[in-house]
């Protein structure tokens, strides 16, 4: 009989085994989720530590900067009265407007502002003729390095005259600075330079809240003042010199002795316009580039020497492949011009010259056909001045010619307008009409290009 054999070495592992294997596996989870909280805090740690030892610096050095400005500060108070002021500035003196201190290696910009207070107390500008009750210094302090200031360490203080008032010599400049509501501009920097007198002055400085800025003291000058106002995001408005315009609107401004010199200043939030170009109504306004125009705005900043206007903007480019946007405009009223153009103009949405409002992005469509040297465009409107859709043209010069078309739908390139290109030159005859409205006439010598706008009359 076959005897059973059990061989007991090759029994299955112990349950024990594989619970050891199991416990270890959770020991090493375990193991590098410690890990990764250990490196979290030792890396918050670190950073903590780093801004502590920035804060720490950033303190030191600003004390640093504070102990600069007060020794500057006490430096002013010890000058006399009048030579408290700034080299290039109003009121004039000895002092540095800007200068470099070197301090443990490390360089400080001192920056130092004096100027004249005009106190309500007695009144102010245009009303006071005797306005230069004292003067206000402001020390600033910034640096760079490893840890630059994030903001600088300033001083203001009043430094007056022994008696109440002083008699300093001089006129004042008075600037005032207004948006296109009429509405005052504050913190619009304002740049005084005078290269007429010795020494020269250059200053920049701010308007106050309610787009002011007064200069007592100001020394005096016959047309040789030159004034630029600026603003981030805003336009630009100046003085202009001969030299740039022959007869200017608003020249080098003068300051006489004992008297007060107004002049004011526009500026608002920069425009842009973005032209796009298609073709012609008949081709369905297909894309079209490279398209050379003139955009030119409606303000003029003076006349040349043939008493010809200069205006204040006037820009040429092209469409490049179909668009093209101009920046940085002022709110005005912009004509395309299409003088030196390749193309004439068929229609533009909105209706040529447009006109653009302060802060404000305006897309123009406009319709460009090859040039022809007689052509009309002419636009429909209402009483109301709204463009008219439903509106039909006819242009006449019998017999040679006879052609109807209507305007253009809302929404295209050319709405509200017709356009009749490679006309021969004469006389002809235009008749305008429209459902619910009374028939216009009118008649042209046309020889060049010419663009015309027609009001139709509600039917009585």
């Amino acid at each position: 009989m076959p005897k059973l054999l059990i061989n007991v070495n090759k029994s299955p592992k112990p349950i024990q085994y594989f619970c050891s294997n199991l416990v270890s596996g959770f020991t090493l989870v375990e193991t590098l989720v410690a890990l990764g909280v250990l490196g979290i805090f030792f890396a918050s740690v670190a950073i903590i530590l780093q801004l502590v030892l920035q804060n720490v610096a950033e303190s030191r050095i600003r004390s640093v900067a504070l102990s600069l400005a007060q020794e500057k500060m006490e430096n002013v108070r010890n000058l006399p009265y009048n030579q408290v002021g700034t080299q290039g500035g109003i009121p004039q003196g000895a002092l540095l407007q800007s200068e470099i201190k070197n301090i443990n290696s490390l360089d400080f910009t001192v920056k130092t502002s004096i100027i004249y207070i005009d106190d309500p107390f007695d009144g102010v500008a245009p009303n006071d003729l005797l306005n230069t009750d004292y003067k206000r210094v402001r020390i600033e302090i910034d640096w760079q390095g490893a840890y630059p200031s994030r903001y600088p360490v300033a001083l203001v203080a009043n430094v007056a005259p022994k008696g109440i008032e002083t008699l300093a010599g001089g006129g004042t400049l008075y600037i005032q600075v207004f948006n296109s509501s009429g509405i005052p501009v504050s913190n619009a920097t304002v740049a005084v330079d005078n290269t007429s007198i010795n020494p020269n002055i250059h200053i920049q400085t701010l308007t106050n809240a309610n787009g002011i800025l007064s200069l007592p003291g100001t020394p005096p000058c016959i047309a040789c003042y030159q004034v630029t106002i600026t603003k981030p995001n805003y336009t630009t408005d100046k003085t202009y010199l001969s030299s740039e315009v022959a007869n200017p609107l608003q020249p080098s401004a003068t300051v006489l002795e004992g008297k007060i010199t107004q002049i004011s200043f526009a500026i608002d939030q920069a425009s842009q316009i973005t032209v796009n170009s298609l073709g012609s109504r008949e081709s369905e306004f297909p894309p079209i580039s490279n398209v050379q125009f003139t955009l030119k705005g409606s303000k003029i900043i003076g006349y040349d020497t043939f008493d010809e206007p200069v205006y204040k903007y006037s820009f040429s480019t092209n469409t490049g492949g179909g668009t093209v946007s101009i920046p940085d405009l002022e709110w005005d009223s912009y004509k395309l011009d299409f003088s030196n153009s390749a193309y004439n103009l068929a229609g533009s949405n909105p209706l040529n010259p447009v006109v653009l409002l302060p802060a404000t992005k305006l897309t123009v469509a406009i319709s460009a056909v090859p040039k022809s040297n007689t052509s009309l465009l002419v636009a429909v409107k209402k009483t109301g001045g709204e463009l008219i859709a439903s509106a039909s043209a006819r242009l006449t010069k019998l017999p040679e010619f006879d052609s109807t078309k209507p305007v253009g739908a809302s929404g295209a390139a050319d709405f509200g307008q017709a356009f009749f290109g490679e006309l021969i030159p004469g006389t002809y005859d235009l008749n305008i009409f429209s459902d619910g409205y009374q028939t216009a006439t009118a008649s042209y010598s046309l020889t060049t290009i010419h663009q015309e706008t027609i009001t139709l009359n509600p039917n009585p």
